[in-house]
């Protein structure tokens, strides 16, 4: 099994959880469909958590597993990882999810034993057959008279962090077939960005009559929860801060708490970078604070390189990076684009650029708009700053200037019908 894949592995540092006051609204409303207390999604068998990169889904889901582990209904659960070579597969996947239920009793270690014992490749077999044989049949020989006393919830993270996509299918597969055969009421809370291959799967037939999807981008506003957070943690660096003698009591400004906000995008990852980077004890609060809002020069350690290394990941998977860099241009000088026009400019084949946005789909939406061409636009505002800074996008920076201007030439050469260059 992967212990780093646990809810509460000791092995990840700084696990991210809900910040208190924060996503309550989006807890409890998981809480209650596994409860079966809301008339919207009692039937669902399935709750999709989904948004942008840095969105705190993770953070959700483990604040979930806690809440439901202390009330006894936490079945099991696996955080994927993409950069941690033990839980980017799904490989010990049943293995861990077996682990976790043979804490529940010893009937069930015993079963699960057995099972091993009686087979010991079972660990070779297939996801479904592995499911069956060291989770469905002991939970079942445990909690056949009394099937609503069993603990209720899985919770899969990160499942786009899974690398192999086809084992993403089979993932989702198999826990389908566990949610629908088993007399046990499971409910099985996923979270993961809208990838391609996930979005596909959950939209199939099967997948979708047994659907609750919460959108973190539209069906619930963070923004409030992001001026708590950040309000709560420049107040504990005024309090704490080994210079906190220096810090006025206003800092930071209302202007400057909009902006973090407004660069966040109402995405988590950005407003925790920031406040790890300003409450550094070797300086002064004020002036890492100018360094983020661009007020004075940037220190040594730069301050994004956990969200420069996610959006370099996200560039690199794509067929041509360069090229992806070239696309994401558009959105991170103009906002709403239409991926059409962003063809026409390139010299892009029909339907290229919507091509490596679904790719990017972690960072940028697409929206169909009725009776005109396909919208997108950015879901993380800072992803301009990190495009058009050299030492942050290293050999895939623009230059904004030079950018804007290409761009123009193109629209005049294009409606001219003249060639300005090659």
């Amino acid at each position: 099994m992967a212990p780093n894949a646990l809810h509460d592995s000791g092995h990840i540092v700084d696990p991210p959880k809900c910040h208190p006051g924060t996503r309550v609204a989006i807890i409890q409303t998981i809480i209650d469909w596994i409860a079966g207390s809301n008339e919207l999604n009692r039937d669902a068998l399935f709750t999709w958590l989904t948004g942008a990169a840095g969105s705190g889904k993770s953070a959700i889901g483990r604040s979930v597993c806690e809440r439901c582990a202390e009330q006894g209904i936490l079945l099991a659960s696996f955080f994927f990882g993409s950069s941690d070579p033990t839980r980017n597969h799904s490989r010990s996947f049943v293995a861990t999810i077996a682990y976790q239920i043979c804490s529940i009793s010893s009937a069930i270690r015993m079963a699960v034993s057995s099972a091993i014992e009686y087979d010991p490749l079972v660990f070779s077999r297939s996801l479904r057959t592995q499911l069956k044989l060291l989770v469905m049949d002991p939970l079942l020989a445990n909690f056949s008279n009394e099937p609503q006393r069993a603990p209720c919830l899985i919770v899969v993270d990160g499942l786009d962090e899974c690398m192999d996509q086809a084992s993403q299918r089979d993932i989702l597969d198999v826990l389908l077939y566990f949610a629908t055969t088993s007399p046990i009421a499971i409910h099985i809370l996923v979270c993961s960005r809208q990838e391609s291959q996930i979005v596909t799967m959950f939209s199939t037939i099967r997948m979708s009559a047994t659907l609750f999807k919460i959108l973190l981008d539209t069906d619930y506003s963070s923004l409030h929860d992001i001026d708590l957070y950040l309000r709560e943690q420049f107040q504990q660096i005024r309090e704490t801060h080994i210079f906190k003698a220096s810090i006025p009591s206003s800092w930071p400004g209302k202007d400057q708490l909009d902006q973090l906000k407004y660069k966040s995008s109402g995405q988590f990852i950005y407003v925790t970078i920031v406040i790890r980077y300003v409450e550094s004890s070797r300086y002064r609060p004020q002036q890492r604070l100018d360094a983020i809002l661009g007020l004075r020069p940037p220190f040594k350690d730069l301050p994004f390189s956990e969200l420069d290394a996610l959006y370099l990941h996200l560039l690199n998977s794509t067929d041509d990076p360069s090229r992806a860099a070239d696309i994401m241009a558009f959105p991170a000088l103009y906002g709403r684009v239409y991926p059409a026009h962003i063809e026409k400019i390139l010299a892009l084949e029909s339907g290229e650029s919507e091509v490596y946005m679904s790719r990017l789909a972690a960072i940028v939406e697409m929206q169909p708009l009725q009776g005109y061409p396909c919208e997108a636009f950015l879901l993380h505002k800072s992803f301009g700053d990190f495009l058009f800074d050299s030492e942050r996008s290293k050999g895939l920076s623009k230059s904004w200037a030079e950018t804007k201007a290409w761009h123009s030439l193109r629209i005049i050469e294009i409606f001219s019908g003249k060639r300005f260059f090659v």
